[in-house]
């Protein structure tokens, strides 16, 4: 197939020098590496890596009491310890999500 669109972007040279530099000890231009991110963002239909922001624990706790809090009212005790699992990196979204919704429609 024809390559025939153009991609743009705008780094700074810093991020820019590391990337060659990276990409050509394992043998790629950096040109050949974003096809390969681009074909492989096609290909499994989204980004192929996970995304993680830095975890701060207090932020999270916070995060899962909102979710928690259900008409106004605090969370109970065995949800709460469900968010402090979370918050501590020990279970991810979707099972503190589920074990909670499970505390409140017994």
């Amino acid at each position: 197939m024809q390559k025939t669109e153009t991609v743009h972007t705008r780094v700074t040279p810093a991020i820019k020098k590391k990337a060659d530099k990276l990409f050509e000890s394992i043998g790629l231009t950096t040109s050949q590496a974003i096809m390969l991110f681009l074909t492989a963002s096609v290909n499994c239909n989204g980004l192929p890596f996970e995304l993680r922001l830095n975890r701060n624990e207090e932020n999270d706790f916070e995060f899962a009491k909102g979710i928690a809090t259900v008409d106004g009212v605090n969370p109970s005790k065995e949800a709460e310890r469900i968010m402090k699992l979370y918050s501590k990196g020990e279970i991810d979204y979707e099972t503190a999500q589920f074990a909670i919704e499970r505390i409140y429609v017994k």
